[in-house]
């Protein structure tokens, strides 16, 4: 990795690049050991070029003597030298846990800030909801979402395209000041935009794949970029086709918005706010596990159940601690970090509870939390 440090160094003198940096302080977690090598971008043209001369790196110089006699061009050694390069994109460090032992590889924060408004004129496309499998069992101590939401697909739409590395926040705040509405639901979700498309995060009975066109992304194995539209993409509850394709990096997308009633996003978003704040506390990753399906949840409970209750109120684990880790007081499918918890202690506390949910119910409870580096 040194001689890849210095070369880097070379060609992006402009860029923040560290050695053995440590990734914990910009994880909501803060949990987590050093990346071999780390890079920050803030602009898109800095991501694009540093991706492009990333994926062109031979990361493996042990194995070039046979792999440099094959022909330049064929599927064979570009195989070789792309199917596993270790470079890892790091959005607003939510969403996440980190090993102990770092990561070994690049790491990529990518800051880059850009939002256009393509069209003032009115689009159409068929606006349709991915099932969110989302149940509050207890609106009145928990979320109640049936108070804040509404239909809006009837307003007019606008075109707008957002680079992955924006903040969410950033974005709701700007677009509703612009008279845009839409993203209103994923208030107090402190990730990116290409965070948020590759766990297609959902707020409330929303997903962000819901108001997608099309995804542009860079391939790091065959250095190309692609538009690739929504319908060809399969979308899921808190899935999506990136989830498994991490050579897939997002460089920006295309949402489809609504020129709304601003007033009522703007409450709609601040009530969300409100609710989240009271039970979704900042020092954890987000959610840790998906609700179960709801066809498991009928054959065991007759209804949805939302995968907080079960824990809280099936296996009565709230509060519950290993190490430093802790499952949290306020709701019981967020882990939080007491202030000393390594991931070694947030990983066990996680296998726990699907052990008690498996011996007890007879099904796996899915993570939401991904996991970066050895475990």
């Amino acid at each position: 990795m040194n001689k890849h440090y210095q070369d880097l160094i070379h060609h992006f003198p402009d860029l923040t690049i560290k050695k053995n940096y440590s990734l914990a302080p910009l994880t909501t977690l803060k949990i987590g050991g050093p990346a071999d090598i780390f890079v920050q971008t803030t602009s898109q043209p800095e991501f694009i070029k540093l991706l492009k001369f990333l994926s062109e790196v031979n990361f493996f110089p042990e194995r070039s003597d046979r792999e440099q006699s094959e022909p330049e061009g064929s599927e064979h050694r570009k195989k070789r030298f792309t199917s596993a390069k270790p470079i890892i994109i790091l959005g607003n460090g939510s969403n996440v846990l980190i090993s102990d032992s770092g990561i070994r590889g690049i790491v990529i924060k990518n800051t880059s800030n850009s939002i256009k408004i393509l069209s003032k004129q009115k689009i159409s496309t068929n606006f349709s909801k991915t099932d969110t499998q989302r149940q509050e069992n207890e609106p009145d101590k928990y979320l109640d979402f049936t108070k804040i939401d509404y239909d809006e697909s009837d307003s007019p739409q606008i075109k707008v395209q957002i680079s992955s590395g924006t903040p969410l926040p950033y974005a709701i705040n700007y677009l509703l000041n612009k008279g845009i509405t839409g993203l209103q639901w994923f208030a107090y979700i402190p990730g990116t935009i290409g965070g948020a498309i590759v766990h297609n995060a959902h707020g409330g009975s929303y997903h962000i794949s819901d108001y997608l066109i099309n995804v542009k992304v860079f391939n790091i194995n065959t250095g190309k970029t692609t538009i690739y539209p929504k319908s060809l993409l399969p979308w899921q509850y808190e899935t999506s086709y990136f989830l498994n394709h991490p050579e897939m990096v997002i460089l920006s997308a295309n949402f489809s918005l609504f020129l709304g009633d601003v007033n009522r996003a703007t409450q709609s978003r601040n009530a969300w706010i409100v609710q989240k704040s009271k039970v979704q506390p900042v020092n954890s990753a987000g959610s840790v596990f998906a609700n179960p399906q709801l066809s498991i949840c009928q054959r065991i409970w007759g209804e949805q159940k939302s995968t907080g209750w079960i824990i809280d109120h099936e296996l009565n684990l709230k509060g519950y601690k290993i190490g430093g880790a802790q499952i949290s007081p306020l709701h019981a499918n967020f882990i939080v970090n007491t202030g000393k918890a390594t991931s070694k202690d947030y990983l066990s506390l996680i296998k726990h509870i699907q052990d008690q949910v498996k011996s007890k119910f007879g099904f796996e409870l899915k993570p939401e939390i991904k996991l970066l580096g050895n475990f």
